[in-house]
């Protein structure tokens, strides 16, 4: 049975039919002028949605400054709470609110934050190759990867002393316009009779490392991380028992950007 098309609606259909073409070699058009960028970076997509770095902090109670000394006490995975502390420059500042674990910065950009990840099961601090510590704080999730995941890392120093071991690193990481920025840091790691390695990373841009005192300020609060003290607790290392958990991540005043520049 053959159907009687009506003239009208053949014309309208080939219109629409030409339009959405003109349509679709324009949207190709201007996916092709669109910049590239790198790799190893995330899309404005992502970044508009991307939460806080995955750092493993639980927090018992928020961290204090006094004077240039910092301390907090963090839940460990093996029933205990472990005091912390460091004390950086005096210039530095404890970033505050919800959005920040264990975090001083100065106002030039210079940085130190605690990490914690579980030991590898059969594993010692000495016995961890360097990457597996690079990788637990280099990652797309981390305090670096806002932006992508740094790249170029090179360990350029391993070093123990008594139950602490400590890397100089440099890598390469992604400011907000997109911009590969070289940086360099401390990465000092401890247990403090743990399975949890406790870790500090204190550095700044490559520039700032040699020419405007970085590399003296990290290697400071890298020398001073310590385990201050252990207690037992019946608190669990997740989400609910940190003293953040159900509150707002600060006041609306608070800075909040991640993006370690």
């Amino acid at each position: 049975m053959r159907l009687k098309l009506d003239s009208a609606s053949t014309t309208s259909s080939v219109g629409v039919l030409h339009r959405r073409a003109l349509l679709q070699c324009a949207a190709f058009a201007l996916t092709s002028l669109a910049p590239t960028l790198p790799t190893h970076a995330i899309s404005a997509t992502t970044m508009s949605g991307k939460s806080k770095p995955e750092l493993g902090v639980i927090l018992v109670d928020e961290p204090k400054q006094a004077g240039s000394s910092i301390t907090a006490e963090v839940v460990l995975a093996d029933g205990q709470i472990a005091t912390i502390g460091f004390e950086p420059e005096p210039k530095w500042s404890l970033e505050v609110g919800g959005y920040y674990d264990i975090e001083a910065r100065s106002k030039d950009g210079d940085s130190a934050f605690v990490q914690l990840a579980p030991l590898p099961k059969g594993k010692s601090l000495d016995s961890l190759k360097p990457s597996w510590f690079t990788a637990q704080v280099l990652g797309v999730e981390g305090r670096y990867g806002s932006y992508g995941a740094p790249i170029d890392i090179k360990v350029l120093a391993d070093t123990t002393s008594g139950a602490t071991r400590s890397f100089d690193v440099s890598f390469t990481a992604l400011s907000p316009g997109m911009a590969e920025v070289p940086r360099r840091a401390v990465l000092t790691a401890t247990q403090g009779g743990s399975g949890d390695v406790i870790m500090l990373v204190s550095g700044t841009s490559s520039t700032r490392w040699k020419k405007s005192g970085g590399e003296a300020a990290a290697r400071k609060a890298s020398s001073s991380f310590r385990v201050l003290s252990t207690r037992p607790s019946a608190l669990k290392q997740e989400a609910s028992a940190d003293y953040r958990y159900g509150k707002t991540s600060g006041p609306s005043t608070m800075s909040s950007r991640n993006d370690g520049f």
